[in-house]
C-alpha cells in the first residue's frame, strides 16, 4: 500500500475494533488490487503504440544522424574545395605580379600583331579596306595640319571576270597579286600606300601628292603592267591592263577623304565605260 493509502486507512481504524480494523484492511488492499489490475491492463493494451512510437522516433532520429553526416562530409568538402581555390588564386595573383611586366609586353606584341594581320590582305599580302581607310584618316589630318595636296588612286583590272573564266581561280589569285607587285612598285616614297579594296579593284594613297603628280603614278603604273606584258586571252589587247581614276583634295579639318574616294571612284567607272586601260583624272565624260 501507498503512503497515502496508509494513512487512510489508520484514520478509518482509529477508535475501530480489531475486527473492523481488519475488515478495512482487506477492503483497502482489494481496492489497490482493482487499482494495479487496472493499471497493468492499460499498460499492456498501450504497450504496442508505445513501442510503435519509440521505434518511429528512433528511425527518425537515425535518419536525422544519417542526413547531418553526409551534410558535414559536403561542407569539408566544400571548404577544402575552397580553400584549394584559395591557394590556387594566391598562386595566381603573385605570379601575375611578378611577372606583369612581361604578360603586359607579351599581350601587347599579340595584340598589335593581330591588329596588323586584320588590316592585311591575305592574298597580295598588302593593306587591304580597313587598313587603306585607316591610313587615308590618318594622312588627312596629318596633311590637314598644313593644308597639303593628298591624292587617291581607284584601279579596277580590265574583263578579270573574262580572266578568271578563261584561265581559272587560282590564275586569277596568282595575277591579282602580280597586280598588287606592279602597284606596290610606284609607291616609292613612305607614306605613299597600296591596298586591295576588294576583289579585282585596287586603292593607292599619295599623301603630299597634287594631281599633276597622282597622274604620273597612275601613267607608271599602266607601264610598269605593259612591261609585265601577261597573257589574257579575254581581252581585246591580249594582255593584263588597269583602269585608274584619279583625284586629289587639299586636306583642311572641315573637309571629308571620302567625298575624294567617291570622286576617284566615280572617274574609275568613267575610264571603264570610255574603254579601260585609261586614267580619268577630270570629270570629264564621268557622266556618260
Amino acid at each position: 500500500m501507498n503512503r497515502k493509502a496508509v494513512e487512510d486507512l489508520e484514520t478509518q481504524t482509529r477508535g475501530a475494533t480489531d475486527a473492523e480494523t481488519l475488515a478495512l484492511r482487506v477492503e483497502a488492499l482489494e481496492r489497490e488490487k482493482r487499482d494495479l489490475e487496472l493499471a497493468l491492463e492499460t499498460a499492456v493494451e498501450h504497450g504496442d503504440a508505445v513501442e510503435s512510437d519509440l521505434m518511429d522516433l528512433n528511425r527518425r532520429l537515425e535518419s536525422e544522424i544519417k542526413e547531418r553526416i553526409q551534410a558535414e562530409k559536403k561542407l569539408n568538402m566544400l571548404v577544402s574545395a575552397i580553400s584549394q581555390q584559395r591557394q590556387d588564386l594566391e598562386i595566381l595573383v603573385k605570379t601575375i605580379t611578378e611577372h606583369s611586366d612581361d604578360i603586359d609586353l607579351e599581350w601587347l606584341a599579340r595584340y598589335n600583331q593581330a591588329e596588323e594581320l586584320s588590316r592585311m590582305d591575305s592574298l597580295t599580302r598588302i593593306p587591304n579596306r580597313r587598313g587603306f581607310d585607316a591610313a587615308l584618316e590618318r594622312e588627312w589630318r596629318r596633311c590637314a595640319r598644313q593644308r597639303r595636296s593628298i591624292s587617291v588612286l581607284m584601279c579596277d583590272v580590265d574583263w578579270f571576270k573574262g580572266y578568271n573564266d578563261f584561265y581559272g581561280h587560282q590564275a586569277g589569285d596568282k595575277c591579282l597579286v602580280a597586280v598588287a607587285r606592279d602597284i606596290e612598285s610606284v609607291c616609292r616614297r613612305p607614306p605613299d600606300l597600296a591596298a586591295r579594296y576588294g576583289g579585282e579593284e585596287f586603292a593607292v594613297l599619295l599623301p603630299e601628292t597634287g594631281l599633276e603628280g597622282a597622274v604620273a603614278v597612275a601613267e607608271d603604273l599602266q607601264a610598269a603592267l605593259g612591261r609585265r606584258n601577261m597573257a589574257h586571252a579575254a581581252s581585246p589587247l591580249g594582255r593584263v591592263s588597269i583602269s585608274i581614276g584619279v583625284a586629289t583634295r587639299i586636306s583642311s579639318p572641315s573637309g571629308s577623304p571620302w567625298d575624294m574616294v567617291s570622286e576617284a571612284d566615280r572617274r574609275l567607272y568613267a575610264a571603264k565605260r570610255l574603254g579601260r586601260n585609261i586614267v580619268v583624272s577630270t570629270d570629264f565624260g564621268t557622266d556618260l
